[in-house]
Formats: structure tokens, sequence, C-alpha cells
């Protein structure tokens, strides 16, 4: 199945300062909403990763600086691949400029793949439209409506998939926080204990528990332990 790639993931690369996003159409679907952020801000859709330029040895070095690379570099990063070069060519025999810049390379991509974050959700689409988030992949963002509560939240399925119901995961530990509901909402418990708060008593959800909010809602949101939960809401766009 090809893989969505959505105007989320263009701004993600953008906040990432990546310039570009490999998406060969054999295994990604671009929406015309990633495609408008991307010219808007200036990210590059390519079919396959540029070739990177072989490092040009005009005389014999020690231990050169390492090789620019994408991400911003550390003092400690920089001391870090120096001390891994040095390592290396120690144990290394007749140890010539050459060899010395290609070690400075390996070392400096090793290091740059390293630092390099995952993508929020591992998302796939077939050519039914059919959309598959993986959950052990989605990383949780911050969710602004609770400031100070440490709580997160990550959208993974709405309206830019061309759904009326809008998806995601939350999750945090020890908190609670008030909330009006303008949509309904279902919830689905994966981990810990899930508490909704009303006028009229508390229901607690455990792992395999649905529970059903409906539109127009006070309630109080919260876990004296921890949670994780999928919510589904109707209509997606409901802000």
């Amino acid at each position: 199945m090809k893989k969505l790639i959505s105007a989320a993931d263009v701004r993600k690369a953008k906040s990432e300062k990546r310039p570009y996003l490999v998406v060969p159409v054999k295994d990604f679907i671009v929406t015309p909403e990633a495609r408008d952020v991307a010219s808007v801000e200036g990210i590059e859709l390519l079919e396959e990763a540029p070739v990177a330029p072989q490092p040009q040895i005009t005389q014999p070095t020690a231990i050169a600086e390492p090789v620019a690379i994408s991400q911003p570099v550390t003092s400690a990063e920089l001391s870090v691949a120096r001390e891994i070069q040095a390592e290396i060519e120690s144990k290394l025999p007749d140890v010539d400029g050459e060899k010395s810049a290609l070690i400075q390379a390996l070392v400096a991509k090793a290091l740059a793949d390293f630092n390099q974050q995952a993508p929020a959700s591992a998302r796939q689409i077939n050519d039914d439209g059919i959309v598959l988030v993986r959950g052990n992949a989605v990383q949780l963002g911050e969710f602004d409506g609770a400031p100070g509560k440490n709580i997160g939240l990550t959208d993974v399925i709405g309206a830019q998939d061309n759904s009326n119901m809008g998806v995601g995961y939350m999750g945090w530990e020890n908190a609670f926080f008030p909330w009006t509901l303008c949509y309904d909402e279902v919830n689905v418990v994966l981990e810990g204990e899930f508490h909704v708060k009303t006028a009229s008593g508390t229901t607690i959800g455990k792992p395999g528990d649905v529970i059903f909010i409906p539109k127009g809602s006070t309630v109080e949101f919260g876990t004296p332990t921890h949670v994780r939960y999928v919510y589904i809401t109707y209509p997606a766009e409901w802000a």
C-alpha cells in the first residue's frame, strides 16, 4: 500500500529545517494541500534523494572538521565526532588525507542519522483510499487546550483525508482538565484509566472500554494514574 503525505507532514519537515521530502509516486500519494504547502514553504518533493557531493581532497590532513550535515551540530556533538574519528584512525594503518576525509564523512552521516527523529505517525494508503495508521509509531504532540498539564495529542485522520470524522491519540499522566464538546466523541481506551467527570458522576474506562460523549457535554477529562486512548470526533472540522 502507498503511504499518504499530508500538509502536516510538509509542515513538520519545515519545522525540522528539512529542505526536501523523498516521495516517489510508486510508494507515496501526496495530497493537493500538501503540494500547495510545500510550494509556499519551499519544500521540494523529490522522486529520489539527491546524491551528496564527494569531498574534494587538496592535501593530507590529520583530523579535519566534520562535514556539514543537515541538522544543527552542537559543540558536544562536534567533540564526539572528533573523538570517534580519532579512535577509528588510531586503529588503522597508513591513514592518509583521502582516508581521513572518508572517515570524517561517514562519522558525520552516522551522527546525522542517529539524531534524525522518526515521523509523527506511520501512515499507509491503498488505491481505494483506505488509510492505515500504525499506532505504535504515533508520537504525541502537545495539546494546547490544557496549558501546564503536559497533555499529549496527535490527530491522524481528518478532513485532509476526505473524512467526516476526526481521529487521533491522546495520552498523559496524573492530570485533569475541563472541556466542553461541540461535537460527538467516542473514546477507545488503550492503556491505563480514563475518567470522564460530569455533574451526574464519573465514568471510568479501562483498556478495551469504549466511551461515548454526546455533543454539548461539559466534562472533566483526566486520570489519577496514566491513560492513552483513541478518540473519534464527528464532525472532523468542529472548531
